[in-house]
């Protein structure tokens, strides 16, 4: 029985890679299982608690000897990975149990979160070291075979040298799947502190060897075994890049399928959203456009352009303050175009109000104490002059009269105070004299 254990970052590129063709899903524990999608989800879901949590992905392959095979049911299986689990520390935490039947031994995948139900960490430390603890006693337990040559030995029965070389074999063992370069070879038997050296060529800086020190005991890669001269261990490296390059691809792939769905759905979101917006303005245009209302009467938007223009209109069936009688009547607004205002004549007729003779629509103006720029005969009604028009008091019988628009800011006083001060008057063509 051989573990390692491994951090990623994508619970994504992890699941994938287990999930494949070949993989049977034993058991699941914190997620829902119906689909890879589903269980990507649910741990993604929890792993949102710790988003500081650079690498919350925990990945176990779990393997055994082919002598063993014969025992390995599903059930037994399942029931070796949750005691592995139980003795290195994770508990409390969603996993799911894989197996894959793509090799000679046969093995399982145990992927967990290490962020545990509580949000808090499945610490990792020291992982090395108690991991083959944990593989001992669990081989030893149920009878499991010990690898051939150095597999069986019983390393608690060994003396230096040989104890240090077991030693620095079990360790290169359970850190070597895990790296990708010389380098990371080092520093992970630093952790065991065992010192690597690498011998290098006279002519180049391309290594040709290795050694392994443990205390003062030195041995060569073939030294601890022929697997580990470094030509070997060279090999296994490059596969480990090749196997990480696949999973990596097949990250990339899924996060650019992801990034896609995710650019569908923001682009569908915001073609919502400028469809609302769309029919927001819509709703305010035809709000703005809602024709005026006069007495019960809907205006044509020809009749609000006329009454806008400071003209009359007449209209026909509109209602009474007592809300049923109904009455026909000429209908103009004041100068602000703030107030509706009815006549029964022509609004434009002239008639005879104090010294002028002006509109129907001035007088009525007027009379309702509105202030009104009036269309006035002039010179015996040859010509019309504009004067402005009011009265200070409803009551009073005499308007007040200005040839200026004492509505005006002072400013604008001002300047119309420079204009010489005459009534505007439209002159007749009264063509050339002959």
């Amino acid at each position: 029985m051989i573990a390692k254990n491994i951090k990623g970052k994508s619970f994504r590129g992890c699941v994938s890679y287990v999930m494949n063709e070949t993989a049977k899903l034993l058991e699941a524990e914190g997620v829902l299982a119906s689909s890879k999608h589903d269980i990507i989800r649910s741990f993604a879901m929890q792993r949102s608690g710790r988003k500081e949590i650079k690498q919350p992905v925990g990945h176990i392959p779990l393997s055994f000897a082919p002598e063993d095979k014969d025992r390995m049911t599903n059930d037994f299986m399942v029931q070796l990975a949750k005691e592995y689990m139980e003795k290195m520390g994770i508990k409390n935490t969603q996993y799911i149990i894989v197996r894959h039947h793509n090799t000679d031994n046969e093995h399982i995948h145990i992927v967990y979160n290490r962020i545990d139900n509580n949000l808090k960490l499945i610490s990792v430390n020291h992982d090395y070291k108690r991991n083959i603890k944990v593989c001992k006693k669990l081989k030893d337990k149920y009878g499991l075979t010990y690898g051939k040559d150095k597999e069986r030995v019983k390393r608690e029965k060994l003396r230096n040298p040989d104890k240090a070389k077991y030693y620095i074999y079990d360790a290169i063992k359970t850190v070597l799947l895990e790296c990708k370069t010389p380098n990371d070879l080092r520093y992970n038997l630093q952790k065991f502190g065992i010192e690597l050296e690498y011998k290098h060529k006279r002519t180049s800086s391309e290594i040709e060897g290795v050694s392994f020190r443990y205390g003062d005991i030195a041995f060569k890669g073939s030294e601890v075994d022929r697997k580990y001269s470094f030509g070997n261990i060279k090999k296994v490296l490059e596969k480990n890049i090749e196997e990480s390059k696949k999973r990596g691809e097949e990250e990339l792939l899924q996060e650019q399928t992801a990034q896609k769905v995710r650019q569908e759905a923001t682009l569908k979101v915001k073609q919502e959203d400028e469809e609302k917006a769309r029919k927001k303005d819509e709703a305010k245009v035809q709000v703005a456009k809602r024709n005026i209302i006069i007495k019960g009467v809907v205006l044509s938007d020809e009749q609000e352009k006329t009454l806008m223009g400071s003209g009359h209109i007449f209209l026909e069936n509109m209602t009474a303050k007592d809300g049923k009688t109904q009455f026909s009547a000429y209908v103009f607004l004041n100068d602000e175009k703030k107030q509706v205002l009815f006549s029964y004549d022509n609004p434009d007729e002239f008639v005879k109000y104090g010294k002028y003779e002006m509109r129907i629509r001035d007088k009525i103006l007027i009379e309702n104490g509105y202030m009104t720029k009036a269309k006035v005969k002039w010179f015996g009604g040859v010509n019309y002059a504009y004067p402005f028009l009011w009265k200070a008091n409803k009551s009073d019988a005499e308007y007040k009269e200005s040839w200026n628009d004492p509505r005006l800011p002072k400013t604008q006083k001002e300047e119309q105070k420079q204009k010489p001060k005459q009534p505007i008057i439209q002159q007749k063509n009264r063509g050339r004299k002959r």
